[in-house]
């Protein structure tokens, strides 16, 4: 038996022991204890064995070095998943250690299936679409995906990693199925507005028009007269134009005196392609091959059409002239009757007298005239017929890199092209028509601009129209270089705007002579969508 004051040393000495085993995280210290009396020794240090061996036996479940203990359902999760085997946090952050960012990323370390979440963003520096790269972009064609979802827009998951998301997309990574063929082909249409900047449609040195050419403006004389040569007061005045003679020596009448066709210069300066047809607008349709992530192959066909304009196309000058000539006459006084009247105391009979009126003998004419030069005395209206054109192209783009990127598929990227083909035109006529001038209100003007109180000056020359022929139907060469952006609306769908140059060989004028190239500025809006 221990007595009363040595059992409650030993007491005293067990709860040092025991304090001394936990405060240092489960390292057992033995340490030797003395206890006095000779009798005491081996009772004490059974007992301490005793408690050692317990305490050693429980520290790995107390915390922590780690002991022998090992999970029975490692090795199952280790199959799973060669990831899953991972210490758990302890820290309490598995909140952001357990969110993923692309549904290939394997589950993080330390997380268990149930608390893995998937971003809707992915964040500085995370993957983004397969394997890190930038598919998830979609910016066609440089790295498409053809169809294949947006891994850079996930959703969260509603469940456990491997329950409800195994129902969508997210399992890709882990399910097995055909893969997806990139489209190889596209169809495209296209509707632009084209404006000519070079080249002439009828060019005065080649090609001329008849109508103006045969202008004749003594054949619009106007004049009056007033007074009577019986009278002694005719005078006719004369309104015409012409060339500038000088002061009409030798001047005997208009019809003889004024040379036809004659004046001082037809205005006709060339008309171009745009002044025919303003802003033709073309149409078309096509197939594109994509060869390449930057290089596609393209076959279009093309139909443009525009109305005809009309408008005042050549002008004529010449000096109006008015020409007054005055009668001069030689002046007989009237003569009064007389009676016959017999001769006395044999004389002779004075003859009866008949009356006469006064008399206007004219023996001379004087000629006076007044005129202003360089006057538009004529003008042609032209009236083109409409432009029809059938084209067939084949060319080639190259794409650049994006200069615009956004999540998901909406990304612009510039590209350049060339295309070269053939375009084929209907034929080509213009209807003339002439304004002429009234002289005499014209001369009235003395040189000045007409106003909005000032009488009309032109008249319309009635009667058919004079039609021209320019081209036949015909065909050309045609080539054409744009420049553009693309953009990328959904995965199989884009718009692109585009314009360039283009220019077309020359066509052949009626009389064999051939006209300018047209060299002409389009604009396109072009739509694509993969087959």
């Amino acid at each position: 038996m221990l007595f009363p004051a040595k059992a409650h040393r030993l007491n005293g000495l067990l709860s040092k022991l025991l304090h001394s085993l936990v405060n240092h995280d489960g390292m057992t210290r033995v340490s030797h204890i003395l206890i006095a009396g000779d009798d005491m020794r081996l009772g004490t240090l059974t007992l301490s064995a005793t408690l050692s061996a317990a305490l050693l036996s429980g520290c790995s479940f107390i915390g922590g070095q780690s002991g022998t203990y090992k999970n029975p359902f490692m090795k199952q999760k280790q199959a799973q998943n060669g990831q899953y085997g991972a210490r758990h946090d302890a820290r309490g952050q598995q909140g952001n250690r357990c969110q993923i960012y692309t549904p290939t990323q394997p589950i993080p370390q330390g997380c268990r299936p149930e608390q893995v979440t998937l971003a809707t963003r992915p964040q500085q520096g995370q993957m983004r679409g397969v394997q890190g790269g930038q598919a998830g972009y979609g910016g066609f064609p440089q790295e498409p995906n053809f169809g294949t979802p947006s891994y850079s827009q996930p959703e969260y998951t509603s469940g456990a990693y491997g329950t409800a998301v195994g129902q969508t997309a997210a399992l890709a990574h882990h399910t097995s199925g055909p893969k997806k063929r990139k489209p190889k082909l596209r169809g495209s249409l296209s509707l632009g507005l084209e404006r000519s900047v070079s080249g002439d449609l009828i060019d005065y040195d080649k090609f001329s028009v008849d109508a103006v050419g045969a202008y004749n403006p003594q054949l619009y004389i106007e004049g009056r007269q007033s007074g009577l040569d019986r009278t002694g007061d005719r005078v006719e005045t004369t309104y015409t134009a012409n060339v500038l003679p000088g002061n009409l020596p030798n001047y005997t009448d208009a019809d003889s005196y004024f040379v036809p066709r004659a004046y001082e210069e037809i205005s006709s300066p060339s008309i171009s392609f745009d002044d025919a047809w303003a802003a033709p607008t073309r149409v078309a349709g096509g197939l594109e091959y994509i060869a390449s992530g930057r290089t596609t192959f393209f076959a279009n066909a093309g139909y443009t059409h525009s109305k005809g304009n009309s408008g005042t196309s050549a002008t004529v000058k010449g000096t109006i002239y008015q020409v007054n000539e005055v009668g001069v006459y030689d002046y007989i006084p009237p003569v009064e009757s007389e009676p016959f009247i017999p001769g006395i105391n044999g004389g002779p009979d004075t003859p009866p007298v008949a009356a006469r009126p006064e008399e206007f003998i004219r023996v001379d004419t004087d000629v006076t005239a007044s005129f202003v030069p360089n006057q538009e005395i004529a003008q042609f209206d032209f009236d083109f017929s409409e432009m029809r054109r059938f084209d067939l192209e084949a060319g080639a783009r190259h794409y650049f890199k994006p200069v615009v990127k956004s999540e998901g598929y909406k990304t612009v990227t510039p590209f350049i092209g060339a295309s070269a083909g053939a375009a084929h035109y209907n034929a080509v006529d213009v209807k003339v028509t002439q304004r002429q001038r009234f002289y005499e209100r014209g001369l009235s003007l003395n040189g000045a601009a007409p106003t909005e109180t000032t009488p009309a000056q032109y008249y319309d020359i009635t009667g058919p129209a004079t039609t021209v022929s320019i081209f036949e139907d015909q065909w050309v060469p045609a080539g054409q270089l744009n420049v553009g952006a693309e953009w990328q609306i959904t995965p199989k769908t884009a718009l692109a705007f585009e314009s360039g140059v283009r220019v077309q060989g020359g066509r052949k004028y009626s009389n064999g002579s051939r006209a300018d190239t047209d060299i002409s500025i389009p604009m396109t809006l072009r739509g694509s969508f993969n087959f």
